[in-house]
């Protein structure tokens, strides 16, 4: 498993706009086999926006980054009006996800219930 981080400067004016724009892009991201995606905002305003992806491997990653579904999302107004940093990768060596506790702790005040939730 495999961990992109990328720091991004999403402008105020953009910034709901952006965030939709990731869950907009799920599905398809999830397709293409993204296991996570997180975006996590400064606690200082003015700092950079860190966007956090995980995938199953570089492999994985690289075919996502060469599919036309990428650059349908990439070629967006919302994605063009973003200033994005370099991805670095990083091996997943150790560590733990609490998957019950993230299900519980739905931080995403965007996301929609999937078919397996009650509405």
């Amino acid at each position: 498993m495999i961990v992109c981080l990328r720091t991004v400067v999403v402008p105020p004016e953009w910034r709901d706009r952006y965030l939709a724009w990731i869950d907009a892009g799920r599905a398809i991201r999830e397709q293409h086999g993204i296991l996570a995606e997180l975006v996590c905002e400064p606690a200082v305003p003015g700092d950079e926006t860190v966007v956090i992806t995980i995938w199953p491997s570089h492999e994985i990653f690289d075919a996502w980054i060469a599919t036309p579904h990428r650059d349908a999302l990439t070629g967006s107004e919302v994605h063009q009006a973003v200033d994005y940093r370099p991805i670095t990768r990083y091996e997943v060596t150790g560590g733990y996800l609490n998957l019950s506790g993230l299900t519980e702790h739905d931080l995403n005040p965007l996301s929609t219930p999937s078919q397996e939730e009650p509405t």
